[in-house]
């Protein structure tokens, strides 16, 4: 689906998942570092739950809407979604990376891409 042919409710819908996905996993981790996120009963799964959304929002979004904002790394955020859960030492370290270093600047970004693109982000039919 090109973004000419995406609905702008499903682009729009897109967004606020992946947005509110990475703030979801913001809240649930806190102050926590690698050895508490790991072994955490509670957060990690939730958080896990949340990555997948964001990878499978980036996957979903329409070339055309990923180029107008470069700054987020939506090639890297959709190829995280084969490694949540994480199964191995690579994946909990690439999983762990992604909270610690990808998240905080991509919602940064996303933040700035809303208000210079907010027609991307309106919930119209």
């Amino acid at each position: 689906m090109n973004a000419s042919s995406a609905p702008p409710l499903y682009i729009a819908s897109l967004l606020a998942n992946f947005f509110e996905a990475g703030w979801s996993i913001q809240v649930l981790l806190g102050d926590m570092n690698r050895t508490q996120f790991e072994a955490s009963r509670l957060a990690r799964p939730e958080i896990e739950r949340h990555l997948r959304t964001m990878s499978d929002s980036a996957r979903a979004l329409p070339a055309e809407v990923r180029d107008q904002m470069p700054r987020v790394d939506w090639q890297s955020w959709e190829d995280l979604g084969a490694y949540v859960p994480p199964h191995d030492e690579h994946a909990r370290s690439l999983v762990w990376t992604a909270l610690e270093a990808w998240l905080p600047p991509a919602g940064a970004e996303l933040r700035r891409y809303r208000r210079r693109l907010p027609e991307l982000w309106r919930f119209q039919l």
